[in-house]
């Protein structure tokens, strides 16, 4: 766009052509200006019908071009000819619009101010990795087993989530670039598929296998039962299970083996003492339990120690804060919270489900659905300008807060789950996120959010139907 007063313009009206190439706008664009009332004037014709623009003409259509090119909405610009058509009587009525629009402008000003932070801060994350980033490690429990301060979750790569199954090729690079950044804690299931997450981690792992820490879950499936659905934790159905994921993860041993949920009809012990023999026997190297009740995790520890508890745990789901992590620490077990990312949502890239797959689980969830979704958006928001103010992404700071609440000690492992190598790296990154004390009192003090966790919640509990997405 080029000043009117400055272009060297010839002693005569206007073509189109010449006041599209001063306005810096197409002829198309100069006929919507004046189709949709944005012009101040008629433009006149000359004797041939075309478009005749005085230097009056010129200077209005690049003011209102500028007026667009600071987002002034179309109907505002048209407010503003009508004005200045009725002449100077209007000039306060201008003046008052053109106020409120610098206001908009500045506030827009504001936020793209903080969307570049965040997007120099990323740039300066992303510059200092190459090839000298490598995530912080730290034990898991007392197992003397080393992972990533982060893991990664493989399930949606396969299973109930948007996009899952289409793409092997990107998931397998995305778990083989998080193991060459430290990532090294590597989180499937049988059920996850069934069965194809753990050949697909099998497959990843080809070559690297050693690097990783291979953590599976079994319990979900009833093997003496043919793979039906249902909670079962005997021993038999345990070394059915194990021999399984042995030969589709191909590997000679689990580094983590996690009864899924517990077998209400099994006592823990009996699922535990199975478990411990597995250990002896060199095919898994320690063994946890997943959505387990503080007297449960008590039960199986005294039989053989668990390494690992893992449950949903974020600023959205913390229920576990009240008796779950109390018991973990002091019976040193680490924690290793699945869904991090509040199933994405904490990312504040999901506003409604209608982007969703129709087989994404998410579409039913009660926390994503009518007036739940509404008040939970308040929560993401909140993050978001957390997130603003510390230079970083929803996600990172989500991530940072857990790393908070794992303290000196580093016992909590979140597992957040993605197929995209992008956002693997915007999740590991997180760990140089600093909060501050302020920043983390005011994540603590989020509202809960509004919505069962699943849409039933029986199956929490061992009861009714399966339907997990962990």
């Amino acid at each position: 766009m080029v000043d009117p007063d400055a272009a060297g313009l010839p002693g005569r009206d206007l073509t189109i052509g010449e006041v599209s190439a001063v306005a810096g706008v197409s002829a198309d664009a100069l006929r919507y200006y004046e189709r949709t009332g944005l012009m101040r004037d008629p433009v006149p014709r000359d004797e041939s019908g075309r478009r005749s623009y005085g230097i009056r003409d010129l200077r209005w259509v690049v003011f209102i071009t500028r007026l667009r090119c600071s987002g002034m909405p179309i109907g505002m610009i048209r407010r503003y000819a009508e004005l200045a058509r009725r002449g100077e009587e209007t000039a306060l009525d201008r003046l008052t619009l053109l106020q409120e629009h610098r206001r908009n402008v500045r506030a827009q000003l504001d936020e793209l101010a903080r969307a570049m932070d965040v997007i120099d801060h990323k740039i300066s994350l992303y510059r200092g990795m190459g090839d000298t980033f490598m995530l912080e490690k730290t034990t898991l429990g007392a197992t003397g087993i080393d992972v990533g301060v982060i893991g990664l979750g493989c399930m949606g790569m396969s299973a109930f989530y948007t996009g899952a199954g289409q793409d092997d090729a990107e998931a397998v690079r995305t778990i083989r670039r998080a193991v060459e950044l430290g990532c090294t804690l590597i989180d499937t299931a049988e059920v996850y598929g069934p069965y194809a997450n753990e050949e697909l981690v099998g497959r990843a792992l080809k070559g690297i296998r050693d690097e990783a820490v291979l953590a599976t879950k079994f319990g979900v499936l009833s093997h003496l039962e043919g793979g039906v659905r249902r909670y079962d934790g005997r021993p038999e159905n345990v070394r059915l299970a194990v021999e399984g994921s042995l030969r589709r993860l191909d590997t000679d041993r689990i580094d983590l083996y996690y009864q899924h949920r517990p077998d209400p009809s099994t006592p823990v012990e009996e699922t535990a003492g199975a478990l411990a023999e597995l250990v002896e026997e060199g095919k898994i190297l320690a063994y946890g339990l997943s959505e387990a009740d503080p007297e449960t995790i008590r039960r199986a520890h005294a039989v053989h120690p668990v390494a690992a508890v893992q449950t949903e745990y974020s600023l959205w789901t913390r229920d576990v804060e009240e008796e779950v992590l109390p018991t973990l620490r002091e019976l040193g077990i680490a924690l290793v919270p699945y869904s991090p990312l509040g199933r994405g949502f904490l990312t504040g890239r999901i506003r409604d489900v209608g982007s969703l797959d129709r087989t994404d689980f998410r579409r039913s969830n009660p926390r994503f659905t009518g007036e739940a979704l509404e008040a939970n958006l308040r929560i993401v928001d909140r993050v978001e300008e957390i997130a603003a103010e510390a230079g970083a992404a929803p996600a990172q700071v989500a991530l940072a807060w857990l790393r908070a609440k794992g303290g000196e000690g580093r016992d909590v492992v979140p597992i957040p789950g993605t197929r995209k190598i992008a956002r693997l790296e915007e999740n590991l990154t997180s760990a140089s996120v600093a909060l501050t004390g302020e920043q983390i009192a005011a994540l603590d003090a989020l509202p809960r959010p509004s919505g069962d966790r699943y849409q039933d919640m029986k199956h929490l509990t061992g009861i009714g139907p399966v339907r997990d997405a962990d």
